[in-house]
This record gives structure tokens, C-alpha cells and sequence, in this order.
């Protein structure tokens, strides 16, 4: 009997005992746990499901049409490279979507002042189905083709990442959710009424035009006394979300104890999508450096660790195993990567050659491949 074989990706949560290993399996240090080829047993997955890996790849027997074919390793696995395909494809029409209406919805405010609460309730509906898929959504934000201007996609995206911060954080209520969702995609509104060529200058602002920058939010706020439908939880998360735990923020300074957890959250979507997100002003960056950068605001206590914590770890974990390309033009596997350190990261090639980026002098992570 004639058969052949195809390699398929495997959560780790749905491996069962007599699975092949289709390729071999490394810690998050890098040291070889199981070689390819091994059948597993219920001690092995158990190992595995302990160092925390999201996914391994098995090996799936596909036999000739005479034969009987064997369905239980395909109930639970995907094909690697086919993987939601479709649901990809709806993911990526809903943003389209998502972020067609959010330019309607800028349209509306800049030239009639006017806030349009169906097309409000429809986005937030639509961001928390892009968000529904947890830590995992940040994979349609680092690879989606922007084509509206930066603001309108930072809106939505902020969106997107203030619910997925918020619900990792477990402390917010179904309605507090979507209250959220409704301040992300709101927060930068206040820009609106500042100039343009303010707004996307190339180079360093005068003092006075980042004077102008920082009062976005207290104009947003001020708009928003005109409808008293937006929730007061809302109308403050707005307001500060450029505040700080340590009170170094704007633009009133408040500190910790007077900063809504609403501003909390969206103080830290709006930073990691800024930093990694392409425009015509400023330098997109790794998300592996937008996380340093967050992770030592947390420590200098700008940031929550009630809500930072939780998202960096859970950022992390669906970054391994991702490809990268490193700053001297090479493309490899991310197998490890400690974010209590700069670079402090292992990349393994095609080769099956391991290396520790932080013992290479000036070389890092300069992108997300895929």
C-alpha cells in the first residue's frame, strides 16, 4: 500500500498520544527537546504543554484512495501554511470595512461636528470581531496594507488593542468592554483640529506646535460635553490617555490614583501601535522593541502592571516562532526571546543553526516577517 506524508501545524492542546513529530521540537533557550520523528506519548506532551509553546508540527500519513483513511489526527490539527485562509480573508475585509466607516466617521466630525451613533455602534462591533481572537489579532495588525492615512487606521487598531489589553487584564465588565472599544477608536479625535503639516511634520516640532499637538485630548473632551451619550468612562479615557502613573504625562499630570482604567489601557495600545505602525511621519519599529520600550515605562512606573503585564506576556508567547529579519539582511526563526533583556533572543535558520543575538555587537531584530 502506497502512501506519503504531509507536514501540518498542531496546537499543543490538541496533541494526543501517537502523533509523529514532523519536525523536531526546541525550548524557549533553544536546547532540542524532541527530535523529528518522535510518536508521542502522554508524558512527552505533557512536557511539552509545560515550556508553554503554542504550536508543534506533526507528521500526517496521507494514504491511496483504495485505503481507509485514518481522520483523527486531521480532526484536530490544521494544515500549517492553509490555516484559516478563509477566516483571514474575512478578517481583512472586516478591517476594510472597519476602516472605511472610521473615515466616514472623521469626515462627519471635521466638517459637520456631528458623531454618528449607528456608525459608531457598527464599528465597535466590528473591532471587537477583529478583537474576538485575543492576543492572536496582533497578527492582522502587523501585516495589513494601510490604505487610508495614518490616524484612521491608528484609531481602529487602538481600538482592536484596548479590548484585547483589556479583557487580558480581566477586570473589565462585558459593557466596560465595549466602552473600550468606543474610547480606542475615539481617542485621537481631538486631532482633527490640528493642523496638518503639524500632525505629519517630518522632523522635530517647535515648542509650540507640540504645545498644540498635546491639548488633543482636552479638545476631545470638550467635544464630547456636546453628547451626553458618550459614557463618562469613555469621555475620561479620552481625555487621559496620555497621562502617566508617575503624573509625567499631559496634559493635566495627573497621576495613578486620579487616572481612569479605561486612559490606563489606552495609554498602552496607543504606544505599541504607534511604534510599529507604518507612516509618513516618525520610524516604524520591531514590536520587539515597542515592548522593551512599554516594559520600561512599566518600570519607571508610567504603566500599569496590571495591564501591561499581562499583554507583554501574552505578546510574547504568540511572537515565538514567528520570522524575523535581523538588521544584516538575514531571515530566521524566533525560538526564544527574553524581554527582560534588549535583543536578548535566539534565531534559528534554515540551516537549523541557533544564534544568540545579544552575544552579536549591533546586530537586532529589525522586523516581523511573518
Amino acid at each position: 500500500m502506497a502512501e506519503s506524508y504531509t507536514i501540518i501545524k498542531c496546537s499543543v492542546h490538541q496533541l494526543r498520544p501517537g502523533f509523529e513529530l514532523g519536525e523536531s521540537v526546541f525550548s524557549p533557550d533553544g536546547s532540542g527537546l524532541l527530535h523529528a520523528g518522535t510518536i508521542l506519548t502522554e508524558r512527552q506532551i505533557a512536557r511539552i504543554l509545560n515550556y508553554g509553546l503554542d504550536s508543534v508540527r506533526i507528521r500526517q500519513t496521507v494514504l491511496t484512495p483504495e485505503a481507509a483513511p485514518e481522520p483523527a489526527a486531521e480532526a484536530y490539527c490544521e494544515p500549517d501554511m492553509a490555516a484559516g485562509v478563509s477566516e483571514q480573508e474575512n478578517e481583512f475585509s472586516i478591517y476594510s470595512r472597519s476602516v472605511q466607516d472610521m473615515k466616514k466617521c472623521f469626515t462627519l466630525i471635521r466638517l459637520e461636528r456631528h458623531l454618528d451613533y449607528a456608525l459608531l455602534d457598527t464599528l465597535v462591533d466590528s473591532v471587537a470581531r477583529l478583537a474576538s481572537r485575543g492576543i492572536a489579532a496582533t497578527a492582522l495588525l502587523h501585516t495589513l496594507t494601510r490604505t487610508e492615512d495614518y490616524l484612521v487606521h491608528h484609531s481602529v487598531n487602538v481600538g482592536i488593542l484596548a479590548h484585547i489589553i483589556g479583557e487580558l487584564s480581566g477586570v473589565f465588565s462585558l459593557i466596560q468592554q465595549r466602552n473600550l472599544i468606543l474610547a480606542g477608536i475615539l481617542h485621537d479625535i481631538g486631532k482633527l483640529e490640528v493642523s496638518s503639516k503639524v500632525l505629519y511634520k517630518n522632523g522635530t516640532l517647535t515648542e509650540d506646535e507640540l504645545a498644540a499637538v498635546r491639548q488633543h485630548p482636552a479638545i476631545a473632551f470638550k467635544f464630547f460635553s456636546r453628547y451626553k451619550e458618550i459614557p463618562e468612562s469613555v469621555r475620561f479615557g479620552v481625555l487621559q490617555h496620555h497621562e502617566r502613573d508617575d503624573g509625567s504625562g499631559y496634559p493635566l499630570h495627573t497621576n495613578a490614583a486620579k487616572n481612569h482604567p479605561i486612559a490606563k489601557v489606552l495609554g498602552i495600545a496607543d504606544v505599541y501601535d504607534a511604534m510599529t505602525s507604518k507612516k509618513t511621519y516618525g520610524q516604524e519599529i520591531s514590536p520587539f522593541a515597542a515592548i522593551d520600550t512599554i516594559q520600561a515605562d512599566m518600570f519607571a512606573g508610567k504603566f500599569s502592571p496590571d495591564y501591561s503585564t499581562p499583554f507583554l506576556h501574552e505578546l510574547c508567547q504568540t511572537l515565538i516562532g514567528r520570522y524575523v529579519t535581523l538588521s544584516d539582511g538575514r531571515t530566521g526563526q524566533l525560538v526564544f526571546w527574553n524581554r527582560s533583556g534588549k535583543e536578548n533572543c535566539l534565531v534559528r535558520f534554515s540551516d537549523g543553526k541557533i544564534l544568540d543575538v545579544s552575544q552579536q555587537p549591533g546586530l537586532k531584530i529589525a522586523k516581523l516577517v511573518c
